[in-house]
């Protein structure tokens, strides 16, 4: 199942290479390893932000993933793929309608999905080949895909938004190489792909900020 899965995920088109072979005993290996994956497939994303279900959210950004980490080595780019996987798997048990404000409508909402991501991730990714060291990366990178959310450049502020600036991206860089045990840099570029291919996955009306944001992020990064 494991090398199936390697296959599918590390291709040009994750999203048609998954569901073409989403049945009989992959599809039964699969959902022993991780359940949720059939709970995300079909979940409704019920918000601006999004353009797909739960799942096929999770496959696309593992193929934006795949177009971004192109000139890796080949462990960077199985372990950011399988990141890409798990970021959203918790989202099913977290799922709440209410209203929002700023749309003026009731939409869906996952508050702490990333955390059961984690709790999700930590039991599968053992079983599925990775070692201690690099599930401590992708742990840190799931539990933290979400940062950007809470961030503005500030000709975009937003109240209660911190401001990037050179003090937020060495505290996070900080705290990165803190939890992932690897140098903060490095941390911090595989979190904006993450960030990337997450975006490139949502509703583009509504990504193009955020977008522009990790261009900075990665501009204040290489500048380092």
């Amino acid at each position: 199942m494991v090398e199936i899965l390697d296959k599918i995920l590390l291709s040009q088109n994750a999203a048609n290479e998954f569901y073409k072979s989403y049945n009989g005993e992959f599809k039964a290996c699969l959902i022993a390893v991780m359940p949720e994956i059939e709970d995300c497939n079909g979940l409704v994303q019920d918000n601006p932000w999004h353009i797909y279900n739960c799942l096929d959210h999770i496959l696309h950004a593992v193929d934006e993933m795949a177009k971004l980490t192109k000139e890796c080595p080949t462990k960077v780019r199985r372990m950011l793929a399988y990141v890409m996987l798990l970021h959203d798997v918790g989202k099913p048990q977290c799922k709440s309608r209410r209203f929002s404000k700023l749309y003026g409508k009731d939409v869906d909402s996952f508050f702490a999905h990333n955390k059961a991501s984690v709790r999700i991730a930590r039991r599968a990714l053992p079983i599925l080949g990775f070692d201690a060291k690099s599930i401590q990366i992708m742990l840190t990178l799931i539990e933290n895909h979400d940062v950007f959310m809470t961030v503005s450049l500030k000709e975009y502020a937003k109240p209660h938004h911190k401001i990037l600036d050179r003090a937020y991206m060495d505290g996070l860089i900080d705290a990165l190489a803190k939890e992932s045990g690897i140098d903060g840099v490095t941390a911090m570029q595989y979190l904006l792909w993450v960030g990337k291919a997450d975006n490139l996955a949502q509703n583009p009306d509504m990504t193009a900020k955020p977008l522009q944001m990790l261009e900075a992020m990665e501009q204040m990064l290489a500048g380092r």
